[in-house]
């Protein structure tokens, strides 16, 4: 098969390596910050060009936030119908449930009717009224509704053509009006038992339980999940980079919506607002200053769309001499062969492993936790006796992050610790301190589980980064997430602003397989091979930190960390001297960028874990009592 396949054109493709002293290192993220994909407006590439960045910092994240107005519609499922309520969110804060508690009306009426079930005197008629809702119907639980993915990071569907006429579309803000009481007793009813009539304490007991229910319901929306993510990420960045004049955090508003739109809407990629966004306005603004590196808050996938779309990023980010680093979806992990995808995807992914801009080009797998689910024995709230996590919702459960947040805790670093000239991009690969999970079982007993949505046995972590991907690793029961290099699509290390390393890994050599692997056991083999299960990385003695990445799976800590491990195997060198099999190659007929806005799938919506001492509630998300299928494989992994 001798495809082509179309990733733009730049007249000048690589930016100056030259860098003026004293230029701060500018980190930029770019992501939906203020729910724009929510409105259903994307703007021009003209509109995209002018948007202003962002600078935050620790002390201002909450004046950033307040400043954008930031209004998410709830669509919050009651039983029958799903009723939309809009949240104003002004900082940080507003996203813990405490504040939800006494923000939302519903939480207010809730709180409201179980004083009156607590209240001698009250009780009577609101016993009487709680019991009216059960009389009125069945009394079944509500069946659990499909998480949709987030539209913050998600491409739409439909041909390129019809795209187009979404830039300058009027946004869509319809709601149905939000009827409280109707609200409350569609969430009340089915926790109300119609056998008998319920004394005060299970009237009560079914009020506690519509609580958190409803609080689930809010926590674990796709958009209010979206929004929560990538604020506490940049949460993250700030509270852990010490940023200053020399080193700054800047954030872009973006939808992936406009991303596509803007790089798919012409081939000459000078002529896109990312291009006059990113690369000529802060080399040609005083106040600005080129940028380091760009992390885009989006997740991508192995399809052919998504490959040319990379592409286009790819050369813009080179011709910034920044690299762009995104995540790839975790469903890449469950390849069972390398040949496993079709054949013009396969073609796709080696044309995009092949062009010179790819070693400015970085994809992260899998996530990583970013808080821990709220209950009584991990992070308990102050209204009521909440548990964020059941077995039931398992993976949507919890708050996962990109792993562009730790590439850029990587550089960013690096380059407080070295400055720019001693830069070493793969000196900080280690991050501790970071929130994991238990999940009690069904026997009582405990189970750690780790701080990534998937846990990456030392086998399949190199396989990972033979595909030219950036392993996001961990061991359950630590504390610790681990970078398993700061390497790009092409094999070698990351491109940017900083010296180019003095050791030279083989670059992936494009060829007709789909892949490179450092084993020809299918990958599904992979990911349960390990000679130690606790142990997954061989990470069996602990020693102090070298600053070095040497062995990228090795976890030590490089943010000081006594609690630090070094592995007993995972030889790189090996691994990416084996590199050249790899396979990729070029070609695809025509700009299929017409399906690139069909896959893109949001971090968000991937998720496995586990909660610490969890009730066994079936609350609002019952379906047969079943455990959430992601729980249950990482569970088996474990």
């Amino acid at each position: 098969m001798n495809l082509e396949f179309n990733f733009g054109r730049l007249r000048s493709t690589v930016g100056s390596k030259s860098r003026a002293d004293g230029l701060p290192f500018r980190i930029a993220l770019v992501g939906d910050f203020s729910g724009r994909a929510l409105t259903g407006t994307v703007g021009s590439s003209d509109e995209l060009a002018k948007r202003k960045p962002l600078r935050v910092d620790v002390d201002n994240l909450d004046d950033v936030i307040e400043r954008l107005g930031i209004k998410i519609p709830l669509p919050l499922d009651g039983g029958a119908e799903a009723q939309t309520v809009e949240l104003e969110i002004g900082s940080l804060d507003d996203f813990h449930p405490d504040e939800l508690y006494d923000k939302l009306e519903l939480f207010e009426e809730l709180a409201s009717l179980r004083d009156r079930l607590r209240n001698d005197r009250t009780f009577k008629s609101a016993a009487a009224e709680v019991r009216g809702w059960a009389d009125d119907g069945e009394a079944t639980r509500r069946p659990r509704r499909r998480k949709r993915p987030s539209r913050a990071t998600r491409m739409p569907g439909g041909k390129l053509s019809d795209f187009g006429k979404l830039v300058g579309a009027p946004a869509s803000t319809s709601h149905d009006a939000f009827e409280v009481d109707e609200w409350i007793k569609d969430w009340v009813t089915p926790y109300v038992s119609r056998e008998a009539d319920p004394d005060q304490e299970r009237l009560i007991a079914a009020v506690d339980e519509s609580l958190s229910a409803a609080m689930r319901s809010v926590l674990q929306q796709s958009e209010f999940q979206s929004l929560e993510s990538i604020w506490r990420g940049v949460d993250l960045l700030v509270r852990r980079l010490e940023t200053s004049r020399s080193l700054q955090i800047i954030l872009y508003d973006i939808s992936a919506e406009e991303l596509a739109a803007d790089l798919s809407g012409d081939d000459d990629l000078e002529a896109t607002g990312l291009h006059r966004l990113l690369v000529e306005q802060p080399a040609l603004d005083a106040s600005q200053g080129p940028l380091a590196a760009i992390l885009g808050y989006y997740a991508f996938e192995e399809t052919r769309p998504h490959a040319e779309l990379l592409g286009r990023m790819a050369k813009i980010a080179a011709a910034a001499n920044a690299p762009f680093v995104a995540s790839i979806d975790k469903s890449c992990l469950d390849k069972k062969r390398d040949d496993d995808l079709p054949p013009d995807v396969i073609e796709a992914w080696s044309s995009l492993r092949g062009l010179p801009e790819s070693k400015y080009l970085g994809l992260t797998v899998p996530q990583f936790l970013l808080r821990l689910p709220y209950g009584k024995k991990s992070d308990p709230i102050d209204q009521f006796a909440f548990e964020e996590f059941t077995p039931q919702t398992g993976v949507s459960g919890m708050l996962w992050g990109n792993g562009v947040l730790l590439v850029g805790l990587a550089l960013g670093q690096a380059f407080s610790r070295q400055g720019m000239a001693k830069m070493r991009i793969g000196s900080v690969l280690s991050f501790d301190e970071m929130p994991y999970h238990f999940w009690t079982d069904q026997d009582g007993d405990q189970i750690a589980l780790p701080c990534t949505d998937r846990l990456l046995s030392h086998k399949l972590a190199e396989t990972v980064r033979g595909w030219g991907y950036m392993p996001v690793l961990s061991l359950k029961g630590q504390t610790v997430v681990r970078l398993g290099g700061v390497n790009s699509l092409a094999g070698v290390e990351l491109a940017g602003c900083w010296p180019e390393s003095t050791t030279v890994a083989e670059p992936i050599q494009p060829t007709a397989a789909s892949r490179a692997t450092s084993s020809s056991k299918p990958v599904d083999d992979l990911r349960h091979d390990s000679d130690d299960d606790d142990d997954p990385y061989g990470a069996s003695s602990f020693g102090e930190s070298d600053d070095d990445d040497s062995d990228p799976f090795s976890f030590s800590s490089d943010e000081g960390s006594d609690d630090d491990s070094s592995s007993d195997s995972g030889d790189l060198d090996s691994l990416l001297s084996s590199s050249g099999d790899s396979d990729d190659d070029s070609g695809a007929d025509d700009l299929d960028l017409d399906s690139l806005l069909g896959s893109l799938s949001s971090d968000d919506d991937s998720a496995d874990s586990g909660g610490e001492d969890a009730p066994d509630l079936d609350s609002d998300d019952d379906d047969s009592d079943g455990m959430d299928p992601e729980l249950a494989a990482l569970l088996a992994d474990l």
